[in-house]
């Protein structure tokens, strides 16, 4: 199931979409390395106040775990952003080419009203930012991403989702999946 080049999966929503949750999944079933900036800043800042600068502290650190894991020939997930702007998306994607890498980018889209909900219910998560005003300023700015990325309708029960994600994520593994964020690729819905 291993590629010649590692691949990243770039996961794109808002705060509620069920990024952690796929993140999660595809660590388990099929043994992508998670990076978790929210887990990592926790780790750095016990008594986080999420500042800007303890947020581009762990943000820093989340990106140099992912250049080793790349430099490594392993597969990663990044987990505890929510990539709601193009230039982020972008970045991340000059970041990694020099190792090699491939980057796929998986849009759980959400309605805001849904990922709201999920945030209210979901009580203690390692952000402790991560509130139903934040889902909202987060939409405000959200830019969809464009083709070459895979959208997964997460409008649907978080088990759905999950295992949308892990067969795609599988498929392209396996190359049975173009695996490109050009303008070249072809946006897929699932």
């Amino acid at each position: 199931m291993k590629r010649a080049e590692p691949l990243v999966v770039m996961l794109i929503g808002l705060p509620g979409a069920g990024k952690s949750e796929v993140a999660r999944a595809l660590a388990d079933e099929l043994g992508l390395h998670r990076i978790d900036r929210d887990a990592i800043r926790a780790a750095m800042f016990p008594r986080c106040t999420f500042s800007p600068a303890e947020k581009r502290a762990a943000q820093h650190a989340a990106l140099k775990a992912l250049e080793v894991n790349c430099a490594m020939g392993r597969h990663s997930v990044l987990d505890g952003r929510t990539f709601a702007r193009a230039g982020e998306r972008i970045e991340l994607e000059q970041r990694i080419l020099g190792f090699g890498a491939r980057l796929i980018g998986l849009w759980l889209n959400c309605p805001p009203g849904v990922a709201r909900q999920r945030v209210e219910r979901s009580g203690a998560h390692p952000a402790a930012d991560r509130t139903p005003e934040l889902v909202d300023l987060v939409a405000a700015r959200f830019e969809p991403p464009g083709p070459g990325c895979v959208e997964i309708d997460a409008d649907r029960p978080l088990a759905e989702v999950r295992g949308d994600a892990v067969r795609v994520v599988r498929a392209l593994l396996a190359g049975e999946m173009p695996l490109s964020l050009g303008p070249e690729a072809v946006a897929d819905r699932v």
